[in-house]
């Protein structure tokens, strides 16, 4: 097979990530029969570019304010920061907690860490139930409608349920994290979050490092209204959230 050209090799990646939004760094390797450092510098110079943007373990398109993956696509995404993020939030959870579980992958991958019996756990993700159920926990499962690409309960419904409820501790998802404020692609899915934060005692919000820096379309809150668990990392911006709240480093 002849070597493909730089030029050739870019719009390979591109059409690539245009299509399935995210790619491995292992896959393009093998896509396009070139070297791993020849397909890191191919992956640098497009992301300087304005092309794409680089993550843990390879590449993903630039995301629109009102844009979001699906579970199968976050599922594969930075699958170690997450199982880190999940461990560690999972060791706040205490014997007599009344939790929430937010709808997400690392909030998912939380139930398999947590020691703790004898606790209640909220959750409005119909996957979590399931898993939560077979796990033996104390389940109760906010309803109203289910948005299929989170597996998230959202609408009125589900709102007014939150509303009515109380936890000693809160673990959400986040898609957006900034200097100032927590971001959410879903209007509606901000508003859940906003009222389960209001309602808890204690909130974590969990979130890998792709999503540091990132604004999306609805503010759920100040970063000073949470407690932040995520990856290690020196950055300006990091520095900075750590003024407005407290940041646990994983």
């Amino acid at each position: 097979m002849r070597d493909i050209l730089k030029s050739e090799r870019k719009q390979v990646i591109l059409d690539t990530i245009k299509a399935q939004k995210f790619i491995r760094l292992e896959d393009l390797v093998d896509l396009l029969h070139s070297s791993e450092s020849t397909v890191r510098r191919d992956l640098d110079e497009l992301e300087l570019a304005g092309k794409l943007r680089r993550v843990h373990g390879g590449a993903e398109s630039l995301p629109h304010l009102q844009e979001e993956e699906s579970i199968a696509q976050k599922s594969i995404k930075n699958i170690q920061e997450k199982q880190k993020i999940a461990q560690k939030a999972a060791s706040f959870i205490e014997e007599g907690d009344v939790v929430f579980l937010d709808a997400g992958t690392t909030t998912e991958l939380m139930i398999d860490y947590v020691s703790a019996e004898d606790l209640t756990v909220v959750t409005n993700s119909v996957h979590h139930a399931v898993k939560l159920v077979e796990k033996g926990f104390y389940t109760i499962i906010i309803g109203g409608k289910v948005k299929s690409a989170t597996d998230a309960s959202i609408g009125a419904v589900a709102l007014e349920q939150i509303r009515q409820l109380h936890f000693t501790k809160a673990f959400l998802g986040m898609n957006g994290v900034d200097s100032n404020d927590y971001t959410t692609p879903d209007v509606e899915e901000a508003a859940i979050k906003r009222m389960v934060l209001q309602n808890a005692n204690q909130t974590y919000i969990l979130t890998d490092l792709s999503k540091l820096g990132h604004i999306s379309f609805a503010k759920v809150a100040e970063v000073g209204q949470a407690d932040l668990i995520c990856p290690r990392t020196d950055s300006n911006l990091m520095a900075t959230i750590k003024k407005k709240t407290r940041v646990i480093e994983v």
